[in-house]
């Protein structure tokens, strides 16, 4: 790596806003070690946070008991598919029931001493909101989940059923906890649903999607889970721009299992030869518009590109509306929450 003016402020706000400062550290340890010492903190915080993430999972494992549970994202990429063990950033614990236990785990949960962290409007509202927050002091945030999928809106067009990503779970250890996990191929289809609807720009999603695809050994089981789904542009968007970026290994006709239009190929690689992912960080770019809009042939991904631009400049030249309330919600709007949630996923007791 040259020595040019401003390359040490540089380095570190770009590996910062892509999310891999841990990483960056660990790689230019020996070559580049006045960098690496500017990164020391970001590896030290990462590993920190692992470390109290994976006593987080350890009390809530014990909490849940017999409550059947898969742990995805964070702590199991850091585990499992990051280069460097342990120092890949995240944030919350993800945490995975079926729908029908639900409640039970909730009650157990905020029963032990975690708290609602969402507000009464998260919760409250027509979309069901498929995750709760909660956390409670010395812990990692654990977002509870009962699907993937956060929205009604967005469950419509995406089906991702949790009784078979839970069927299909596979085991693992983190830290001291026998956990279970996404298989192979809900793992990369899920990273890859979760890059396009982040635009798929910072290259820590990349890598997920990279070391994840490394591992696969059936990629026609992965086809026709994107296409069960209804993901199929999503995991033909993201691990095209990763095999561009990073020369992830990827059939050489993934698109055509996936069902994907030729045209679409064209539009994305063009884009993103236009606008390289590296490069890119502004929030109006192409890049990012195509990876939230992306359907499965290039006109209809076009089209959702430029009425999602249009709809955000006209948001952007109304009036500023009320912000929403920030009321935090209370245990009966959690009550009303999982109701609400037996209700759209077919679990409601007869008796409530």
């Amino acid at each position: 790596m040259p020595d040019l003016p401003g390359i040490a402020d540089g380095l570190v706000r770009a590996v910062r806003f892509h999310r891999i400062a841990p990483l960056a550290h660990v790689a230019l340890r020996e070559t580049r070690p006045e960098l690496a010492a500017l990164l020391r903190e970001d590896r030290d915080s990462a590993l920190t946070h692992h470390v109290r993430a994976t006593t987080s999972l350890e009390a809530v494992a014990s909490v849940l008991g017999d409550v059947r549970w898969v742990v995805f994202k964070g702590p199991v990429l850091s585990e499992t598919l990051h280069p460097a063990t342990g120092l890949r950033s995240y944030g919350d614990l993800d945490l995975l029931v079926a729908p029908g236990d639900l409640r039970t785990a909730c009650e157990r949960v905020l029963g032990a001493g975690w708290q609602p962290l969402a507000t009464r409007h998260d919760l409250l509202n027509d979309e069901v909101t498929g995750e709760l927050e909660v956390g409670r002091p010395g812990s990692t945030l654990v977002d509870l989940h009962w699907s993937l999928v956060l929205s009604e809106t967005m469950r419509r067009r995406f089906h991702v059923p949790t009784a078979g990503l839970l069927a299909r779970s596979t085991p693992l250890t983190i830290g001291s906890v026998s956990a279970r996990t996404l298989d192979p191929a809900d793992t990369l289809v899920h990273l890859c649903h979760h890059a396009a609807f982040s635009a798929a720009m910072r290259l820590l999603h990349l890598l997920d999607v990279d070391q994840a695809a490394r591992r696969i050994d059936d990629w026609q089981a992965v086809a026709d889970r994107a296409r069960s789904w209804g993901a199929v542009a999503q995991v033909g968007l993201v691990l095209g721009r990763a095999r561009r970026v990073l020369g992830t290994p990827v059939p050489a006709d993934l698109d055509r299992r996936l069902g994907l239009s030729r045209g679409f190929g064209v539009l994305v690689s063009t884009i993103d030869a236009a606008s390289p992912t590296a490069a890119v960080r502004r929030e109006a770019s192409w890049p990012r518009r195509v990876a939230r809009a992306a359907r499965p042939s290039a006109t209809r991904t076009a089209a959702a590109a430029l009425r999602n631009g249009l709809v955000g400049a006209v948001d952007r030249a109304r009036p500023a509306r009320a912000p929403e309330s920030s009321a935090a919600a209370r245990r009966e709007d959690v009550e009303a929450w999982i109701a609400a949630v037996e209700v759209v996923s077919g679990t409601a007791s007869p008796t409530r």
